[in-house]
């Protein structure tokens, strides 16, 4: 049976009115409706804003043109008429296609495909999404994600509507130099890993824009058009201001959406949209749902956005702060709040132990739990957090007297402030210039810097109010001179006479930047960016540290960040050892410093870490507690996350301890262990703590006294030949010709494989005749087992008898020369701009293949990745290595069989254990480790030694003997020949031996 468009809308009308989707009154489905413009059109479906066009079949291209035109249309008339964002839906009823207006006509943003009635709660969601119907939808992680998450029609139709929005914006001076500045906190948070990428910032805007709409729901306002709130107290907090709760939300960066047309309608019709939720029991995590659903996985990795688990930060907090109503406490890395909030219910929970009447205990709070972040969007969602821990009870309370969310946008690390010039430095300079924060050399002197003097910072809400009188003098149209203008507001805030000097030079550079439409946000960013400094001064330290640092590497850090690193790492005892900066990241210093600056005497510091903190030799030095100068830590028993559900993307420990001036204690080499039955990171503790075990470990500890690796294999292995990209080198023969090729000549083309990665695998596939010389035999991670060696893959290599040709030489023989001509083209075409190397300097990186001409006849080689190494011996001279093995030159076969014998070994493998990292599947590196024990040179005359060569000779025969031919993967292949080594009972005898041959090291 063919059915009709008026069959189509039927149903259409049916689902809408059925019930399931809860339209309200605002939203009345209609058929057949009339544009209103004086014509006879009519609107297929409308309801609410939204107006769904119906037609039999859009398989058909010029069909589905032609009725998008038509629905172009509709869309215009009904904006026009309504004054707001209208959206249009084109269906068949199999495809859905969601579309907004542009100048050019309709831009698709979302669609849906079913197939089938099963498919009908999946079309309810999607419309749902649109229309926004549901009231009183519980804000669950599952809803959050359905309904406002990075692939739910609503999500695609803001982030659209807000990027228009920006297009229009970008230009204004005001809303340029907010996203300069919201860059400039970034690149300081992530270093390189940063992108100042557009749909980020649209993204971030979209994210603080929502988590502003939900702090006003969460206390009480209603934030729907039929509330009393405008869209720019939304956006700017006036309503929090009004009822004295400041700093939860105020203007800052992403309320550049205010400067544009359509910008309040979109902040209005998001509002509606919040204004569906439930938000009267909404639980804290909500939020960090909210940044994971929007911000996409891929971008959040990039920059090691991984937030604590709220077991873990409850955890920490009931383990740091021990006396919740007498100490202060801060978070100098607070992202999303989760400490914050543990920390907050911690202290409140005190004060109803203790009879603390409600308005006593919010006033004491926010002078006791504090939050620093450098990232803008986590600062926002921190606030939202705090006021959730608070309660809308308690901040209801009409004898609650005025407070500051006490969470600030700040740069904990004060990278550009030096502590021991901090009882010498008069006055403090924030930057209006730069791309970062930190700045090579370490100074930010310039000509347009805020300057504001020390004297001023003393009372933190003093200095805030001041700084807004100013900001709210620049805008003051007036032709007195800016001394006779900012006179009243100095005189106002007791300014001393030796600073009103400073400060009004600092107002001359407000109004200059005001000037130039460069104003409006300076109060807030100078406000923000001091209350670190403030919070260093010696009597506004605070009695507890705790959070989860940056773990940002070294080398992601920007130039001015890696020089500033060095500089103060170093001089805070960080880079013991003799080994560089490279193998570190930033948590160390971070929490260094942090103790350095913010905490007092005997305060206590409790963070989350790297696993490698606890063990690796890179971090001696902090482990030693001493931190230069009079900065001493006295560690406690960290505990090893090893084996619990984190979500982050290495493992971890927590770090405990005291803040004790000239009397360290090194950490600990024992820890408490946690070990959960789940690995789920999303439970609270009430869910989480049935099951988790703790229990103590020994922790094998490398100093930086320890002895470099004992063994002399170490110096005779080394990497093999950096062979890529491969489409370029490595070939497989083609047929020959009825009549050959002629003497010593081969066919050959490139030998392609999905695993190709871009631009390599768009190339052309290079096909030669090439003199067979040059056609050699090469080894890889996959032609290597336990004990065997798979059949080789062949590669075109300009190798002759001593060596590499060079380009010269290559020119001599002209199958090669023509095939290498090519290759060099489609390498300079392809390759990245900043290497500057000629294909054949590629493939010699670092000497890696001129090593293996000429080549020995007797070669160990041994695998690179994976967490138990395979070697064997190779006696092909002529076979090439390359760098996912290692290899090296052996007397001969005894020799071979033996070093093979222990690198296969499993006791070899238990060995090296302790002196690898921990991943989140084991021990990594063990390739770059196997060496740090104490294997000896084979020698003759040592019967273990020769057991083992005799044991090898039995295992190459199994290896040899089992049968491959089934096994498609060499990972699985591995697999096969060492069970079978371990069913003969071979691996147990090698183990048995290799037991005696190497001793064990004391760590």
């Amino acid at each position: 049976m063919i059915r009709t468009e008026a069959d189509l809308q039927a149903d259409i009308y049916l689902l809408l009115t059925s019930g399931e989707l809860a339209l309200d009154p605002s939203q009345v489905a209609r058929l057949e409706v009339p544009t209103g413009d004086g014509t006879r059109r009519r609107l297929d479906v409308e309801v609410g804003h939204c107006v769904i066009e119906v037609k039999k079949d859009l398989r058909n291209p010029n069909l589905r043109h032609d009725a998008e035109i038509q629905l172009a249309g509709y869309v215009e008339a009904q904006m026009r008429r309504l004054g707001t964002r209208y959206v249009g839906i084109l269906t068949d009823g199999t495809t859905w296609h969601l579309y907004r207006l542009v100048s050019s006509g309709l831009a698709q943003v979302a669609d849906l495909q079913i197939s089938s009635a099963a498919d009908a709660e999946r079309l309810l969601t999607w419309l749902e999404a649109v229309l926004a119907t549901h009231e009183a939808v519980k804000p669950t992680p599952e809803a959050i994600q359905r309904k406002l998450g990075s692939s739910s029609p609503a999500y695609l139709l803001d982030h659209a509507s807000l990027a228009a929005l920006y297009e229009q914006a970008a230009s204004i001076p005001e809303v340029e130099l907010k996203r300069q500045l919201w860059s400039k906190l970034l690149r300081t948070a992530f270093g390189k890993s940063f992108s100042n990428d557009q749909n980020l910032f649209v993204d971030h805007t979209l994210l603080v824009l929502t988590a502003e709409i939900i702090a006003h729901a969460v206390v009480g306002f209603d934030v729907s058009a039929a509330g009393d709130l405008t869209p720019a107290s939304l956006a700017q907090g006036v309503e929090f201001s009004g009822s004295q709760i400041y700093g939860a939300v105020e203007a800052d960066f992403f309320d550049w959406v205010l400067h544009v047309e359509g910008g309040t309608e979109f902040v209005q019709q998001l509002a509606d949209r919040i204004a569906r939720f439930d938000w009267n029991h909404v639980e804290h995590d909500v939020l960090k749902v909210l940044y994971e659903e929007i911000i996409p996985q891929q971008e959040r990795a990039s920059l090691g956005e991984y937030y604590t688990p709220d077991w873990l930060a409850e955890r920490v907090v009931s383990a740091a702060v021990t006396d919740p109503l007498n100490q202060r406490v801060l978070d100098p890395s607070c992202g999303s709040g989760t400490f914050l909030f543990h920390a907050v219910r911690a202290y409140l929970a005190a004060c109803e132990n203790a009879g603390v009447g409600n308005a006593e205990a919010v006033s004491g709070l926010v002078q006791r739990v504090y939050g620093i972040d450098v990232h803008p969007v986590a600062v926002t969602l921190a606030r939202v957090t705090y006021l959730l821990a608070i309660g809308r009870e308690r901040l209801a309370d009409p004898n609650r007297r005025a407070i500051s969310i006490p969470v600030y946008l700040g740069d904990s690390l004060q990278w550009e402030q030096r502590r021991d010039l901090l009882n010498s430095i008069d006055e403090v300079r924030i930057s209006t210039t730069g791309d970062e924060l930190v700045e090579g050399g370490g100074g930010l002197l310039y000509s347009d810097d805020l300057v504001f003097p020390r004297r001023v910072l003393q009372d933190a809400g003093n200095f805030d109010r001041l700084v807004d009188a100013m900001s709210e003098k620049v805008l003051a149209k007036s032709n007195r001179k800016n001394a006779e203008l900012i006179a009243p507001v100095l005189r106002q805030f007791g300014v001393h006479p030796d600073d009103a000097k400073v400060l009004t030079s600092t107002f001359d550079t407000m109004r200059q930047l005001h000037s130039v439409g460069k104003n409006h946000i300076w109060g807030y960013y100078a406000r923000n960016l001091i209350r670190p400094l403030w919070l260093s001064e010696l009597d506004n330290q605070v009695d507890v540290l705790l959070g989860n640092p940056p773990w940002l590497r070294y080398s992601k850090m920007t130039p001015g960040m890696q020089e500033r690193y060095k500089s103060m790492s170093g001089e805070r005892g960080l880079l013991t050892g003799g080994l560089g900066a490279s193998s570190r990241d930033l948590s160390t210093l971070f929490v260094a410093r942090a103790v350095e600056l913010y905490l007092k005497p005997s305060g206590r510091l409790a963070f989350v870490m790297p696993h490698g903190v606890l063990t690796r030799k890179p971090h001696d030095g902090f482990r030693s507690g001493r931190w230069g100068g009079d900065v001493a830590v006295q560690f406690a028993e960290p505990w090893d996350l090893s084996k619990a559900p984190t979500g982050f993307p290495m493992v971890s420990c927590v770090i405990q301890g005291e803040y004790r001036p000239a009397a360290p204690r090194r950490m600990p080499a024992k820890a408490l262990a946690w070990s959960s039955r789940s690995r789920n990171p999303n439970m609270t503790w009430s869910v989480a703590k049935g099951g988790f075990t703790t229990y103590d470990v020994a922790l094998s500890v490398l100093g930086s006294d320890q002895l470099p690796p004992v063994s002399p294999y170490k110096r005779r292995f080394r990497q093999g030949a950096v062979l890529a990209p491969r489409a370029l080198l490595f070939v497989e023969e083609r047929p020959s010709k009825p009549i050959g090729f002629g003497a010593g000549r081969i066919a050959v083309q490139a030998r392609r494989t999905s695993g190709e990665k871009e631009p390599w695998k768009y190339v052309r596939t290079l096909r030669q005749t090439i003199e067979r010389s040059f056609v050699r035999r090469v080894h890889l991670g996959e032609t290597m087992l336990p004990f065997r060696m798979l059949e080789s893959l062949k590669a075109v290599l300009p190798l002759g008898s001593k060596g590499i040709l060079d380009a010269e030489k290559v020119e001599d023989y002209p199958g090669l020369n023509s095939w290498w001509l090519e290759a060099e083209e489609l390498w300079q075409e392809n390759k990245v701009r900043s290497d500057s190397s000629t294909l054949l300097q590629r493939i010699d990186f670092h000497g890696q293949l001129s090593a293996q001409i000429p080549a020995s006849t007797h070669r160990v080689v041994y695998s690179k990745a994976a967490n138990k190494t395979a070697a064997a011996r190779l006696d092909d001279p002529h076979a090439v290595i390359d760098h996912k093995l290692y290899w090296a030159a052996v007397s001969g076969i005894s020799e071979a069989r033996y070093v093979a014998a222990i690198l296969n070994s499993e006791t070899t493998r238990e060995r090296v254990e302790p002196y690898q990292a921990l991943g989140l599947f084991g021990g990594r590196d063990i390739d770059k480790n196997i060496f740090a024990i104490p294997i000896p040179t084979f020698d003759e005359s040592e019967e273990s030694h020769l057991e083992l060569v005799a044991l090898a000779r039995q295992a190459e025969e199994l290896a040899a003997a089992v049968d491959l031919s089934s096994v498609s993967d060499f990972k699985r292949a591995r697999k096969v020949v060492r069970d079978e080594l371990t069913r003969s009972g071979v691996s147990r005898e090698i183990d048995a031996v290799v037991a005696r041959v190497i001793p064990v090291l004391e760590l």
